[in-house]
């Protein structure tokens, strides 16, 4: 027997020295670059090999084109391309291809990439000009900047069509246009201009910086900053970029979209959930337009039915998508403004509103569908009885101490689970056939926007069906969403924004059971994958067959589980300038109202949890967030020595909940949830009440000197009705500060530096959420006590929880300091971060005295650290009149690590004490299988039990070589990526446009759950589930003593020395997947002919959503969920959806 070679690892240490080497190298190679283009003219370092004999001019730009990123720009009235040239160069540059190509009556001039042509005005045209059109016009203009300096090589394009041409060394033009043309202006690191010609032939025309980089405004807490004097680490996704044509929900689009935020895909099904991670914490908060919103979904349980628990849906169903303008995602000290909940991190989301214009309308629309991707193969018939009566023979060997396990000979007395006849006649059943099939999306939305000076408004309306890929699975959104505000007097304007949505849902059975049921409660997608293959759908009575306890796939699809869900949140905005500019008053009030139903009923002829039973859920839910706040901001700004900014105000949040739910037995199929009293019974009603309250009062001040140096505080004061009243007050306090390095005196003409900064931040931010009141609380008794035989009922109120005045706020400290830069005319931008957040006085529990009514308590305790860097970088990489590509980058990595446990931690004796990683799993490393003859068992498994040096068990690698297994050959690995990435690419050619993005997270291991169906002890049974493909890498002294996974001899009890696992099936969950590809292509301009007149533009697009994933991953999708016991075995299924769609905009 082989035996198994472990693959090479390279050295932890040596691989971090390496990629320090790299990141270094790969920035000063940047650097050098960008230097390099400084100092030498792209026209001086081009090279072209051209060997075009008798050929039209034309087909010379061509050929330069394909080798270069020069773009020629002429008049066709006065440029002839189609006289023939010859040019024969070897590594040349561009001038010597131009001086024999071009004709003595043509001259060019050269501004980088740009190549001008114009007809020599001494000499006579080579072609006789073609009488000009009265429909044409000439017209002649000048472009410059702001200081008046002429702009060299700016592109002038008619629009919707190719003719154009570029500016000359005094920044003058001349074009050839159609007398109602439109023109645009664009030139590298300046804002593009459309200027209507009708009724004009010159212009002097000044193009503005583009500064948007650096000026662009990013929402922070109450308030807008600009990016420049941003002083904090805040992330900010623009999602016109981004496809929406199968999103269902906000998280949807973060997937590797902001450095600092780990987004994973937790469950694919509709409306499916995304983890959201900032920087290793937990569930961070949503403020959506200033009003601060629940981060998860309002869902109900299926009461005492049992069915599985499938439901993992993301939080705001209600908000489409396409209403989101941006999202920012605050990560350091920014987030302590918002106090109470904000230790996790904030999520800001702005919607769109109305701007001032003509109205505009626009329809997006699109159809898609869905396919799963490669799921677990189960196996065929013959496989899966062939299998079994390997491993139940190997089992029968082992029982009976024969060879290979025991000293005995095998004694001929094993009996086949299947006869020779039997496996040769079985059909196969794909029970996945019965629970997966092709899903479909329509996302229908249309918006109105428009507005004055007095009066701006946004209308837009959405329609989004999803047909899950899996049976019983659906999703379906009504959405509608006004953004109106007025100018109602110079001072005062109001500001109104209303959401209303109703979701209606279909819960499919994946995942595993509830209430502890074992498999006589798994789902539909479970019991497909255990159900032997050789079974038929139906027995010789019509009736489904029914293996072990687990329901039939195909009738669990008769469960009918629907979940509806309808709300509305109306904010209400009242703006007062105090003082134009200088000084503002505002009031806020949101509210945020969810109700929902949910109805479940199993038909009596479903078997199901070990019986045939009718029996139904009926339950309602219903929660309300308010907010109520009022500010007064100032700004001003004195010259270019000052700039203040500041804000004051106070909040109170208010929380309610409430729900009620009855479980029921036996009634009749026909009757079912619509009228529950005709039920037998027994009945189960449940009900529940509660509210929450929360008030504050905060500060923010930023001071902005010499636009160079930046300084920032915040302070917020939060009060919860959580604790007692000399802890009910805590104050959460931030500074910040940045240093605007490139508007320095020393840095002002180097002119590569667009912006450098270096910024700090340190806050702090608390949380309240224990989970229960630390007041004393009591609930009533399900015994009642009886008296006066039987006449006199009492119903006892037990306590469940004491007062506990000494339990206080949990306390999240933040640190971060980064650096800002922009370079190169603002292509190459982005941010770097290093950050620690230490988080203290944890809330939990701790045991109680002995004899104390109550088995815990509360407490405040422990200490433990996230600590990491990410980064982001955004790149402009090819930029010209027809072409345009722009890279973007994220990287983020964290890590959690223990400072100090929660008192009575009870640590093992091999476990880390000093900066355990709070993910730390410890293990013994499996190198191998011992074979037959135990030739190749090491002498150190001998110091293990006598039941692991038998053949097929795994073999233990001793760690310290001292040839004994002892805990000191235990390894401690990391549950937490090493990086976590996005990457992303967008091209844009004349009309055609193709975004890509990928994302993906590296040197993560995890239980791969794909070998919980493929174990020897499963396949020994004498009534086996089915397997899959996995089955055949289990070792045995039969068919496959040469197997990389350990056999039967693996599943009997082996105490370990300190009783810690192996590594046995646990793999490498890296991966990097593709999300989306979208190809569009615009239609607009002349383009559209007579449609012009009504229609602006029309997009046409085609996008598939993970196309590729890229793992070594064996089976389930490697960033899916996947969790302990039954219910890990059988999530719903990543997907592949492919999306055709139209916007048109009016």
């Amino acid at each position: 027997m082989k035996k198994k070679k472990r693959k090479q690892k390279f050295p932890q240490r040596e691989f971090k020295k390496l990629f320090c080497i790299m990141k270094l190298i790969f920035f000063f190679l940047l650097l050098s670059s960008n230097l390099v283009w400084a100092g030498q003219t792209y026209a001086q370092i081009t090279s072209l090999n051209l060997e075009l004999n008798n050929v039209p001019l034309e087909e010379v730009f061509d050929a330069v084109r394909r080798q270069s990123e020069f773009e020629f720009f002429y008049n066709n009235d006065q440029v002839d391309t189609s006289v023939k040239v010859s040019v024969k160069a070897k590594n040349a540059d561009i001038t010597t291809v131009l001086g024999q190509a071009l004709p003595i009556s043509y001259e060019y001039k050269i501004n980088d990439r740009y190549i001008l042509i114009n007809k020599r005005k001494e000499v006579a045209p080579v072609v006789t000009p073609q009488p000009q059109q009265q429909t044409k016009k000439t017209i002649t203009g000048k472009i410059t900047d702001k200081n008046g300096e002429f702009i060299i090589g700016a592109n002038i394009i008619e629009q919707g069509t190719t003719n154009g041409t570029i500016t000359d060394i005094d920044g003058n033009f001349s074009l050839q246009v159609e007398n109602d043309a439109v023109l645009h202006i664009s030139y590298i690191g300046y804002l593009a201009q459309e200027i209507q010609t009708t009724g004009r032939t010159s212009f002097n025309i000044t193009l503005l910086e583009d500064t948007k980089a650096l000026d662009e405004l990013v929402v922070v807490g109450y308030g807008l900053i600009s990016r420049k004097n941003l002083t904090t680490s805040i992330s900010t996704v623009k999602t016109d970029n981004i496809s929406k044509a199968a999103a269902s929900n906000m998280s949807q689009l973060l997937l590797g979209r902001a450095a600092g935020l780990s987004a994973t895909v937790t469950s694919p099904q509709p409306g499916g959930n995304v983890n959201l991670s900032i920087r290793g914490a937990g569930a961070p908060i949503y403020v959506v337009d200033g009003v601060m919103m629940p981060n998860n979904s309002l869902e109900i349980d299926a009461g005492k039915t049992g069915v599985p628990s499938s439901i993992d849906r993301a939080g705001l169903g209600g908000l489409s998508p396409t209403d989101i303008e941006s999202i920012e995602i605050l990560k350091d000290a920014s987030a302590s403004i918002y106090g109470i909940g904000a230790a996790n991190g904030v999520v800001l989301i702005t919607t769109k509103k109305g701007k001032t214009g003509k109205p505009k309308v626009v329809y997006d629309g699109n159809f898609s569908v869905v396919e799963n991707q490669s799921f677990l193969t189960p196996l065929n018939a013959q496989d899966h009885m062939n299998l079994a009566n390997v491993f139940n023979k190997e089992n029968y060997l082992y029982n009976h101490n024969q060879y290979p396990y025991g000293d005995a000979p095998y004694d001929n007395k094993w009996i086949p689970l299947f006869s020779a006849v039997d496996i040769a006649n079985a059909e196969t059943t794909n029970w996945l056939d019965y629970i997966f099939k092709t899903g479909s999306i329509s996302n229908q939305n249309i918006s109105i926007t428009g507005g004055n000076d007095l009066f701006k408004y946004y209308f837009g309306g959405n329609y989004y069906n999803y047909e899950g890929s899996v049976a019983n699975a659906g999703m379906e959104r009504f959405a509608l969403r006004t953004n109106v505000s007025s100018q109602l007097l110079s001072f005062l304007k109001l500001t109104a924004i209303v959401n209303v949505n109703q979701n209606n849902y279909k819960n499919s059975s994946v995942g595993g059971d509830t209430g502890n049921q074992g498999d006589h409660g798994s789902g539909a997608l479970q019991s497909a994958l255990s159900y032997p293959s050789y079974l038929s759908l139906r027995d010789s009575n019509g009736q489904y067959t029914i293996y072990q306890n687990f329901p039939n796939p195909e009738a669990m699809l008769s469960i009918n589980d629907r979940t509806k869900t309808n709300g509305y949140y109306t904010n209400l905005f009242v703006d007062i300038d105090v003082i134009k500019n200088i000084l503002a008053v505002k009031f806020l009030y949101g509210i945020n109202s969810e109700n929902a139903n949910r109805s479940v009923y199993l038909p009596s002829d479903l078997y199901f949890g070990q019986m045939y039973k009718s029996r139904g859920n009926l339950g309602y839910s219903k929660r309300k967030n308010q907010t109520i706040e009022a500010t007064v901001s100032f700004q001003k700004e004195f010259k270019d020595l000052l700039r203040l900014d500041g804000v004051v105000g106070m909040g109170k949040y208010l929380e309610d909940y409430s729900g009620m739910a009855v479980s029921y037995e036996n009634i009749n199929d026909q009757i079912n949830n619509d009228n529950i009293a005709a039920a037998d019974g027994p009945f189960y009603p449940s009900s529940y009440k509660g509210a929450n309250e929360k008030r504050s009062q905060f500060v923010r001040a930023s001071v902005d000197l010499l636009d160079r140096y930046v300084l920032s505080g915040t302070i917020r004061r939060d009060g919860t009705d959580k604790f007692f009243p000399d802890s009910k007050y805590a104050y959460f306090p931030s500074v910040s500060f940045a240093w605007k390095i490139s508007n320095e005196k020393f840095l002002q003409y180097i002119s590569i530096i667009n912006l450098l900064k270096i910024r700090g931040s340190y806050g702090q931010t608390g949380s309240d959420n224990l989970g229960t009141s630390l007041y004393g609380l009591y609930s009533p008794s399900n015994n009642h006590i009886k008296f006066d035989g039987n006449s006199v009922t009492y119903i006892p109120y037990l306590m469940i929880g004491a007062d506990y005045p000494d339990v206080g706020w949990e306390k999240s400290t933040m640190k971060n300091i980064g650096v800002d830069f922009s370079i190169c005319k603002d292509r190459v931008s982005g941010s770097f971060d290093l950050f620690r957040n230490d988080i203290t006085r944890l809330l939990g529990s701790a045991p109680t005295a002995p004899l104390s009514m109550l088995g815990t308590r509360p407490i405040n305790g422990g200490h433990y650290k996230r600590e990491g860097w990410d980064a982001s970088i955004n790149t402009t990489n090819i930029q010209n009149s027809e072409f345009k590509w722009n890279s973007l980058f994220t990287f983020s990595r964290y890590n959690l690590l223990w400072i100090e446990r929660m008192p009575n931690y009870d640590y093992q004796e091999y476990q880390k004490q000093k900066n355990e990683p709070m993910n730390a799993y410890y293990y013994y490393n499996v190198i191998g299988v011992i074979n037959i003859d135990k030739s190749n068992m090491p002498e150190s498994q001998k110091s293990l039990p006598a039941e692991a040096q038998l053949p097929g068990s795994a073999i233990i690698e001793d760690k310290d070589g001292n040839g004994r297994i002892t805990i000191d050959d235990i390894y401690m690995d990391n549950a937490v990526p090493d990086i976590y990435l996005g990457f992303g690419n967008t091209f844009i050619y004349k009309n055609f446009d193709l975004d890509i993005f990928m994302y993906g997270q590296f040197g993560l291991k995890k239980y791969n759950y794909s070998y919980a169906w493929a174990l020897p002890g499963s396949l020994a049974m004498l009534n086996p589930p089915n397997s899959n493909e996995y089955a055949f890498t289990i070792w045995n002294s039969q068919t496959n003593p040469n197997g990389s996974r350990p056999g039967i001899a693996s599943t009997k009890t082996i105490a370990l020395p300190g009783n810690a696992n192996t590594n046995r099936d646990i793999q490498d969950a890296s991966f990097l997947r593709v999300r989306n590809m979208t190809l569009g292509y615009n239609l607009v301009g002349r383009k559209l002919g007579s449609l012009g007149k009504y229609i602006d533009n029309i997009r046409l697009f085609a996008d598939v959503q993970n196309p590729f994933i890229f793992t070594n991953f064996d089976g389930f999708d490697p960033e899916i969920k996947i969790s302990g016991g039954s219910k890990g075995k059988a999530e719903y299924p990543q997907t592949r959806t492919y999306s055709f769609g139209l916007k048109v905009t009016f």
